[in-house]
């Protein structure tokens, strides 16, 4: 039976502290420049404005302000409510919000998997806009992964009737769900997953992964978890 990888080899507070952690070092660390320069993955952002989303999760759930949870609304809004705010300042804030967010955590291992998966995802679009070297193999990657494959298969059941047998190299085996129609699968990393499920790939680069079948109708259909993929080829 699957378990998932943030129990076996994290606690989820300890994660979220060490990605936020990581993502501060980053932030504090950028001339004015680099903090206006623009995030390619993050359609219309700059990397002060990750910094604000980010940041503008835990004010949000901290607050209760929880309607439209993950909606492009609701994100536009943490990114507005910290206009002309320079990075220093939305760090200050986000450290703010340290002591009472993990706590949370702690109390809702779940959302701390929620919240560690969608700060690394953004750690990675930031590292790529500034040209970062970027560690694929982290703990905090393998977990964010291990989040998203399930909810793929799920997916792709649910639209499809198609079962995805999933191998993460550096992670755990999915097998594919019972009742499907048609099977696919699927050999890579972590990395390589996450960044190709979450729109962070272009259709070429994911087509060209280790797959076992062929996985046109599963790209057209079921893949995406965040919007389209990107027309041009992706460096990281």
């Amino acid at each position: 039976m699957h378990k998932t990888i943030d129990m076996e080899i994290a606690d989820p507070a300890a994660l979220y502290a060490d990605a936020r952690s990581k993502a501060i070092d980053i932030f504090r660390s950028l001339s004015e420049a680099e903090a206006g320069a623009p995030v390619p993955l993050n359609p219309a952002w700059r990397v002060v404005d990750v910094a604000a989303h980010v940041c503008g999760i835990v004010d949000d759930v901290l607050h209760g302000n929880v309607d439209g949870l993950g909606t492009d609304a609701w994100t536009a809004a943490q990114v507005d409510k910290r206009a002309g705010l320079s990075v220093a300042t939305i760090c200050d804030e986000w450290e703010g919000y340290s002591e009472r967010v993990d706590q949370m955590v702690a109390g809702n291992p779940f959302f701390g998997v929620r919240i560690t998966g969608d700060l690394i995802i953004h750690i990675h679009d930031v590292q790529h806009a500034l040209g970062l070297k970027v560690d694929q193999g982290d703990v905090a990657t393998r977990a964010a992964a291990d989040r998203y494959a399930p909810s793929l298969q799920e997916r792709a059941m649910e639209q499809m009737q198609l079962g995805i047998a999933l191998r993460l190299t550096d992670g755990d085996r999915y097998p594919e769900p019972e009742g499907a129609t048609s099977t696919i699968g699927l050999r890579c990393s972590s990395y390589d997953f996450l960044r190709s499920v979450t729109g962070r790939r272009s259709r070429r680069q994911v087509a060209a992964l280790d797959w076992d079948g062929d996985p046109t109708a599963l790209l057209d259909g079921a893949w995406n978890t965040y919007g389209p993929m990107p027309d041009d080829d992706v460096s990281i």
